[in-house]
């Protein structure tokens, strides 16, 4: 395998991909060598592999026109997927593969996405699963379902992170000795534990309507933007603002180094420190999470719907809401490490979605207990009983 310099394993990846790995094998290699990304980090993801496989940079030549602005008004890029007819001139810089292999990475590339669309169309895709609709993961990412137990009649099934699906599992990354650094810690989510707790966060809300509506109009008050919220928000932006100019800083220093206009050494001092703002920039971004505060239109809105849902909607008969009573009171869920946070539908003629939750805001807290669980499943007989109970942390937001 040839050496790599200043961009270190890009080469290396055109190597493996010619000998047959996929991107999960390159991704696996790469790590264990101790491989990092041009930003510096020791994950991998599959989005980074493909970006280099197909980058005409690395065989020499320059490729103009990827984007375009089809309004000059707004002046808004999109991609080129064939709007313009794009161009391909040589570059002065070196080479770290021949325009042959560069070609037979793409003819490679082409014919295994061939193959993964047709074994798609003939497997489909649970769309219509409940769960896969509503879950999102701390990270943003949706999840991927999985069989867990089979039985003669009935099948069990588990949810996992998309990332996980790409990178592994804390749990198989340090049985393999990679770094967990980046790694989504979101637990695997057994169908089961979604059930359980949807059964007693509506029971929260819908056993006692008269004690909800009080609540919801307290923490609605406390939920109007005010000074401080207004700051937060403000904070927020600033530190939007400075993350896309670093990220724009970073576009154009690795532009200058594939066209020699940069040394290697002022190149590596200088991506070192542009990538440790980055990273310092995303690590601020995340503690403010995805969840808005909510405006006086909102608690306005929301009141009245909440109102409207207590007198429509009745308990159900056998103490147990349905899936597709499920479905419609809740938006969506945000799995976290050590809890989950339930997004609640308050409209009653919107169905479920996690686009329609708005501006939510905390309503309460609940435990789903393990008697909550071994009730859940006295109920439920045909499901494979867990050996492992735990208490699961729920944050009810309206």
């Amino acid at each position: 395998m040839r050496e790599t310099g200043t961009l270190i394993c890009w080469a290396t990846i055109f190597d493996l991909y010619l000998a047959g790995n996929g991107y999960h094998k390159i991704m696996k290699q790469l790590e264990k060598e101790g491989r990092r990304t041009a930003m510096g980090k020791t994950m991998w993801h599959y989005a980074t592999v493909g970006h280099i496989l197909k980058n005409r940079l690395y065989c020499g030549e320059l490729e103009y026109r990827k984007e375009y602005v089809p309004d000059y008004l707004e002046q808004k890029r999109a991609k080129n997927k064939g709007e313009l007819e794009r161009v391909i001139v040589e570059g002065k810089h070196q080479p770290i593969v021949t325009k042959e292999e560069f070609e037979r990475v793409q003819k490679m590339m082409a014919e295994k996405d061939a193959q993964m669309g047709q074994r798609r169309k003939n497997r489909g895709v649970h769309s219509d699963d409940l769960w896969r609709r509503k879950m999102r993961c701390q990270c943003g990412h949706a999840f991927a379902k999985t069989k867990w137990h089979t039985r003669t009649d009935f099948i069990t099934y588990t949810y996992k992170c998309y990332d996980q699906t790409r990178t592994g599992t804390i749990a198989a990354r340090l049985k393999n000795g990679l770094s967990i650094e980046n790694v989504c810690r979101s637990p695997l989510v057994q169908d089961w534990k979604m059930y359980t707790m949807a059964q007693k966060v509506l029971h929260a809300v819908f056993d006692d309507p008269d004690g909800t509506l009080k609540n919801a109009a307290a923490v609605l008050g406390c939920g109007i933007a005010g000074v401080e919220q207004s700051e937060v928000l403000r904070d927020k932006e600033i530190i939007e603002e400075q993350l896309k100019k670093e990220r724009g800083r970073y576009e154009t220093l690795l532009d200058m180094r594939m066209n020699n206009e940069i040394p290697k050494e002022v190149f590596s001092r200088k991506q070192q420190e542009v990538g440790e703002r980055i990273a310092e920039l995303e690590q601020r971004m995340a503690q403010y999470g995805d969840v808005e505060p909510a405006t006086e239109a909102d608690v306005s809105g929301k009141l009245e719907n909440l109102q409207r849902l207590m007198g429509q909607s009745a308990m159900p008969e056998d103490g147990e809401f349905s899936e597709e009573e499920m479905d419609r009171y809740v938006s969506g869920v945000r799995v976290y490490e050590d809890r989950f946070e339930w997004l609640l539908n308050l409209s009653p003629d919107a169905g479920g979605g996690l686009d329609d939750a708005g501006s939510p805001v905390y309503f309460k807290k609940i435990t789903v207990t393990p008697d909550d669980e071994r009730a859940w499943f006295r109920k439920h007989p045909q499901w494979s009983k867990s050996n492992r109970y735990a208490e699961l942390e729920a944050w009810i937001f309206i």
